[in-house]
């Protein structure tokens, strides 16, 4: 963890016996996902949250019309309520950073200053994947990552990994729609925080844009898989490293 993290994980303090018993439940009750016996908070704001997770949308192509759309950087906090009974699935997102570049190297540092104050390495999986198109920009990534894991630092790497339904003929349509469905006036479920850029990309509304696209995927992806609970077939619990493979 860096030391200009504004998160701390907190873990249960009984997390072998209260995930034996989400275990237990779940065998019971059906239900293949269950929450995590630890959660993170940001130490500044006092806001719980179950996950926090990063996207990221390249710059357009630039044509001999103009310089293309610039990329896009952002990170989501997947929110803890702190009213009792509220159900773990139904969880609230919010946008807690976000930055923008036509530049790849600049948005390739934005990534590692976000991730550094939002808890990267607090546990395996956090910020390690940010959601996007892993197949642009492959050659500038892959020299960026030759730097982060000299010395056989690995886990330094950034990794993209696609959203759901990433490259299907309806994707922006599909994470567009998402994205809507949240910001919905009584059933808002996605909040802008402090944030502007997005915000202001939705009202110009431009095919194919950058901001779009990477927070719609993540979005996409959050609501048709609960990626900040944990299945009880594929994960084991160690107080201090986590959920491991």
């Amino acid at each position: 963890m860096s030391d200009k993290s504004v998160i701390e994980k907190i873990t249960h303090p009984h997390a072998w016996n209260v995930l034996q018993a989400r275990i237990d439940e779940s065998i019971v009750t059906g239900q293949p996902m269950i929450e995590r016996p630890f959660w993170l908070k940001n130490t500044i704001t006092g806001q719980l949250y179950y996950d926090i997770m990063g996207c990221v949308g390249w710059p357009t192509e630039v044509s001999d019309r103009d310089e293309g759309m610039p990329g896009y950087v952002g990170i989501i906090g997947v929110v803890k309520s702190k009213a009792e009974g509220k159900p773990v699935q139904d969880a609230a997102f919010q946008l807690l950073a976000e930055e923008e570049s036509r530049d790849v190297p600049s948005l390739l540092g934005m990534i590692i200053e976000m991730r550094e104050e939002y808890g990267f390495g607090l546990h395996p999986d956090l910020l390690q994947a940010w959601f996007g198109d892993y197949e642009r920009f492959t050659t500038v990534l892959a020299l960026k990552n030759e730097r982060l894991t000299a010395g056989g630092k690995k886990r330094n790497a950034i990794l993209i990994r696609p959203p759901i339904d990433f490259g299907s003929p309806k994707t922006f349509d599909n994470y567009v729609r998402s994205l809507q469905s949240v910001i919905v006036p009584g059933k808002v479920r996605f909040y802008f925080g402090g944030c502007d850029i997005l915000r202001n990309k939705l009202r110009e509304f431009k095919r194919d844009c950058p901001a779009v696209m990477a927070v719609g995927g993540l979005i996409h992806s959050l609501l048709f898989e609960t990626l900040w609970m944990d299945s009880t077939q594929s994960n084991v619990f160690t107080v201090e490293e986590g959920y491991v493979t």
